[in-house]
C-alpha cells in the first residue's frame, strides 16, 4: 500500500514499478496494488507515450475522466512534463474508491486504474467558511482564521539559498502565519528593484523543468500547512506572458493541470494593479479581459479555487462578478480607523471573503500605521471589519525590508508580535459565526451573532450602549492590549450604558447569551 504523504513524490515511480505494462499499447489496466492518497491530497501519475510529436503541448492532449466513488464522472486533462513523459494530477475530495481513464487524443495511448481516498490531517481545500461565506474556510468544512504575510521577488528564486528559505519559513510558521502572499509568483516582475536579478520560474512559453521548480518550494508549503496567495497570478505585472487568445487558455490550462490539485493555493488573475498600468500589462488586460479571463479560469478550475484580481487603491470594481470569488483590496493605509471600516464593509459581499491585502504595511512609504498603538488598533479594526489582514513589514516599496529580503536580521519582531496577539485572540473565539454589524452600537466596531456573542471593540474606552436580542447576557470586559486580563461583571438583558474600565486604553466588551454556557463563551470554537 502507498501511504498518504510519501505518493505525492514517489507515486509515478511506484506505478511504473508494479505495472510495467504501463508504456505498452492499446488500453492499459492498472491491476494490483491499489494506491492510498489522502482527502484534499495529490494523485499523481505518469504515463509514457513513444510517439514523436513536433510540440508535445499543442500537437496532442491527455484527456482524464476520474470517477467518483458516488459513481458520479469528472472530466479533467493531464500535462506535458518533458521528455516522453506526460503526467496526470487530482486532487480527491470524497472518501472511498476513484477510477479513473486517460486517453491521448490521437489514440496513441490509453490507461486507467483506480485509487483509494482515506483520510488524511490536510483540513480541505481553501476556500469560503461554510456557515457565514464573508469569512474564509476550507471545503472540508473546517475554520482558518487567515494569517497572511506579504513577501517580496525572491520567494521562488533559485538564487536565493534554499537555506535562507528554510529559516524564513521556519519563522514564519513559528510565528503563527498559515498564508503567505508572494510577489512574482506565478510571472518575474522584470523591473528593477523587484523581480529583476531573481531567477524565479519561467512558466512562458510553457516549460514544464520551470514548473517542477516552483512546485518543489509548493510542495513544501503545502507539507507545511501554509497557504498562496500568488500576487502577481496568471498575468503578472512587468512579466511575459501570452496575450493571443488561444495562447492564454493554453496557458491557464497547463497551470491548472499542475497546480489545480493543490488544496493550498488561491487563483489570482493579475496583478498588482493591471486597471492603471496598462503599459506594464503588454495593454492586455482591460476591465474586458479581466471579466473574460476571470470567467475562463473559473469555468476551467473543476476544483472550485477561489479566484480574484489585484486592484489599485480604492473600491473593489469587479465584486459582484460571478467570476470573482474574494474581493482583494488595496488603500485606506493611514489610521482614520472609522474611514477604514466603512470602506470595508461598502466593499463587502454577502458571499464572498475579503482580503485587505494590501492595507496594512507598516513600514511602506504610503502606509502610515507604523506605533504600536497604531498598528495593534489597526489589526483590531480590520478584522471586525470582516476582513482578513495580509500584513508586511517594509522600510519603502514594496520589495523593501524584511518583507522584501526575508533576511532574519531586518525584521521588527515587535510588530509582528503585536498583529499575533490580536489573531491569537480571535482563535479563542467562535468569530466566524460573526459579523460586522455597526448598526446596533453607538460606538466602536461590532461584530455580532444576534441572539447569541456580540464583540465591541472600543478604541477609546468609552461607553457603549448596544441593541441586544431578548434574552439575558454575561458580560466579559477584555484588555486589548493584554486580551489575557478579563474581567467578568455579572449579566445584563437590557445592552444599556457598558463603560470599559478605566485603567486602560482600548477595550473589548464580549457579551454571551447565559443559555449558551459552555459553547457560546471565550476559548469555545
Amino acid at each position: 500500500m502507498l501511504k498518504t504523504g510519501l505518493g505525492i513524490l514517489l507515486l509515478g515511480m511506484h506505478f511504473f514499478l508494479f505495472n510495467p505494462s504501463i508504456t505498452g499499447s492499446n488500453l492499459l489496466v492498472h491491476t494490483g496494488n491499489t494506491f492510498e492518497i489522502g482527502q484534499w491530497d495529490r494523485f499523481e501519475a505518469s504515463i509514457k507515450n513513444a510517439k514523436d510529436y513536433l510540440d508535445p503541448n499543442r500537437d496532442v492532449s491527455l484527456d482524464v475522466t476520474y470517477e467518483r466513488p458516488d459513481g458520479r464522472k469528472v472530466k479533467f486533462w493531464g500535462f506535458y512534463d518533458g521528455g516522453r513523459t506526460w503526467k496526470i494530477r487530482f486532487m480527491p475530495d470524497r472518501l472511498g474508491t476513484w477510477k479513473y481513464r486517460a486517453v491521448f487524443s490521437d489514440g496513441s495511448r490509453e490507461t486507467e486504474g483506480t485509487f483509494e481516498c482515506i483520510r488524511s490531517d490536510i483540513p480541505g481545500m481553501i476556500s469560503v467558511e461554510q456557515t457565514n461565506p464573508i469569512w474564509f474556510g476550507y471545503k472540508g468544512g473546517g475554520h482558518v482564521l487567515v494569517r497572511s504575510f506579504h513577501v517580496g521577488d525572491r520567494f521562488f528564486a533559485e538564487n536565493w539559498p534554499v537555506s535562507k528559505r528554510r529559516v524564513f519559513l521556519d519563522w514564519f510558521q513559528k510565528q503563527g502565519y498559515n498564508m503567505v502572499s508572494i510577489a512574482s509568483h506565478y510571472l518575474n516582475r522584470d523591473a528593477k528593484g523587484r523581480g529583476r536579478g531573481w531567477r524565479t520560474p519561467d512558466l512562458w512559453p510553457l516549460n514544464a523543468a520551470e514548473y517542477k521548480k516552483m512546485e518543489a518550494i509548493l510542495d513544501d508549503l503545502a507539507a507545511r500547512k501554509i497557504m498562496v496567495y500568488p500576487f502577481a497570478g496568471f498575468f503578472g505585472q512587468s512579466s511575459d506572458f501570452p496575450t493571443e487568445h488561444p495562447e492564454q487558455i493554453r496557458y491557464i490550462k497547463y497551470t491548472l493541470a499542475r497546480l489545480g490539485p493543490y488544496w493550498n493555493v488561491l487563483l489570482n488573475i493579475a496583478g498588482p494593479e493591471p486597471m492603471i498600468k496598462a503599459d506594464a500589462f503588454q495593454n492586455a488586460m482591460t476591465a474586458a479581459d479581466i471579466n473574460r479571463l476571470g470567467s475562463e479560469i473559473k469555468e476551467l478550475d473543476i476544483f472550485g479555487h477561489l479566484v480574484s484580481i489585484h486592484n489599485p487603491s480604492g473600491d473593489d470594481p469587479f465584486k459582484d462578478e460571478d467570476w470573482l470569488s474574494f474581493v482583494t483590496l488595496q488603500g485606506w493605509k493611514g489610521t482614520d480607523f472609522s474611514g477604514i471600516n466603512k470602506a470595508l464593509l461598502k466593499n463587502h459581499h454577502r458571499a464572498k471573503p475579503l482580503y485587505a491585502q494590501e492595507v496594512f504595511w507598516p513600514g511602506n512609504k504610503y502606509h502610515n500605521a507604523k506605533s504600536y498603538d497604531n498598528i495593534r488598533k489597526k489589526a483590531f479594526v480590520v478584522i471586525f471589519s470582516g476582513a482578513a489582514i495580509n500584513y508586511a513589514d517594509m522600510d519603502g516599496n514594496s520589495s523593501s525590508g524584511f518583507s522584501g529580503s526575508m533576511e532574519m536580521s531586518d525584521k521588527i519582531q515587535a510588530r509582528h508580535d503585536i498583529v499575533k496577539k490580536v489573531w491569537d485572540f480571535f482563535e479563542t473565539i467562535p468569530f466566524y459565526r460573526m459579523s460586522p454589524n455597526q448598526s446596533i452600537v453607538d460606538n466602536g466596531f461590532c461584530l455580532a451573532e444576534a441572539g447569541k456573542r456580540y464583540l465591541v471593540y472600543l478604541i477609546d474606552g468609552g461607553t457603549v450602549n448596544v441593541d441586544l436580542e431578548t434574552g439575558q447576557y454575561d458580560v466579559t470586559w477584555i484588555n486589548a492590549q493584554n486580551t489575557s486580563n478579563r474581567r467578568h461583571t455579572g449579566i445584563t438583558n437590557d445592552g444599556n450604558k457598558f463603560s470599559a474600565p478605566q485603567d486602560g486604553e482600548d477595550w473589548l466588551l464580549f457579551l454571551t447569551a447565559t443559555d449558551m454556557r459552555g459553547s457560546g463563551s471565550l476559548n469555545s470554537r
